[in-house]
């Protein structure tokens, strides 16, 4: 369970870092393009777009992508020996990431709150998203 609730920290940083990354160029790239005489109004969208796309693109590659193409694990999965199956042991189909992902929303409510109490009370310390995609979280061997 421990696993768990570190694999979301690392993961949560790993975005973070992603979206900063993304603020930064984004306004590294207005600067010049304000200098060539674009609009002003682009240094108030351009970086803040970057971030939303980055931010989008990083949590889908995460959360539904990457681990349907490597073994059922995202890469803090994989860092702390953990994967995702089928309750039958199985590997998850696409649409199970995504019914994953598309909970977080549930699951991520008051800071995780609400998935870190699910995982803790649940008999196969599963949060919603994994309830509802047939999935859950087990070691890697």
């Amino acid at each position: 369970m421990l696993r768990r609730y570190c694999q979301h920290v690392v993961e949560f940083v790993l975005l973070c870092v992603a979206a900063v990354l993304s603020l930064v160029l984004g306004v590294l790239l207005s600067l010049p393009l304000i200098k060539l005489g674009l609009p002003v109004e682009l240094f108030r969208v351009l970086p803040f777009a970057a971030v939303v796309v980055v931010s989008l693109l990083g949590v889908l590659w995460m959360e539904i992508w990457y681990p349907f193409r490597h073994g059922g694990a995202t890469p803090a999965m994989r860092w702390l020996g953990l994967r995702i199956t089928t309750l039958r042991g199985g590997e998850p189909p696409l649409r199970a990431y995504f019914v994953r992902w598309l909970l977080m929303a549930v699951d991520g409510l008051l800071l995780g709150l609400v998935g870190a109490v699910l995982i803790a009370v649940t008999p196969r310390h599963q949060r919603l998203g994994d309830m509802v995609a047939g999935t859950v979280v087990v070691r890697a061997t």
